[in-house]
């Protein structure tokens, strides 16, 4: 099954410090780590911010993830970690909050999860079109679908699950 996002580079890193982000939120991120696969024995997301009140919402939206940590910019020791991260260490895959690409369209195994999803959650008729967007929120990614008036907000993590 595909991700949707883009991996936490030492480029990436770069060009977010260049740009005034100076805030980086880490937490747990479990679709990070394919079924079977052995080499990742770990998963982390990293979303940047430039406003701490936001990051600190999402801080607290993340309360119970073990592994939550804020890389502050300002403390060299902190930016050394964000650069040993974005060298995505052995063992590890580290995720930014940003999607691969400006469009996105779910891969044909997903797309029949989608449609299962909707047969059992809703009444809408799958013959007829219905937009799929992926977005975040405080760090976890859903899928937005839409159908006509109607608008379903789902984990990417619970689809991928099965």
């Amino acid at each position: 099954m595909q991700n949707p996002l883009v991996l936490f580079t030492v480029p990436l890193l770069k060009t977010l410090l260049d740009s005034g982000y100076t805030l980086f939120v880490r937490q747990s991120y479990l679709p990070g780590v394919e079924p079977g696969e052995e080499e990742t024995k770990e998963a982390f997301l990293i979303t940047p911010y430039t406003n701490i009140g936001l990051a600190n919402q999402h801080f607290q939206a993340i309360r119970f993830d073990k592994r939550k940590y804020i890389y502050q910019a300002h403390r060299p020791e902190e930016v050394e970690k964000l650069y040993i991260a974005a060298g995505q260490p052995p063992g590890f895959k580290v995720y930014s909050a940003w999607l691969k690409g400006e469009s996105w369209e779910p891969d044909d195994q997903l797309a029949v999860r989608l449609r299962k999803y909707m047969q059992i959650h809703t009444n809408w008729r799958p013959n007829h079109t219905v937009e799929a967007s992926l977005e975040f929120e405080f760090g976890v990614l859903y899928i937005f679908m839409r159908y006509g008036q109607e608008e379903l907000k789902i984990p990417y993590h619970q689809l991928i699950a099965g």
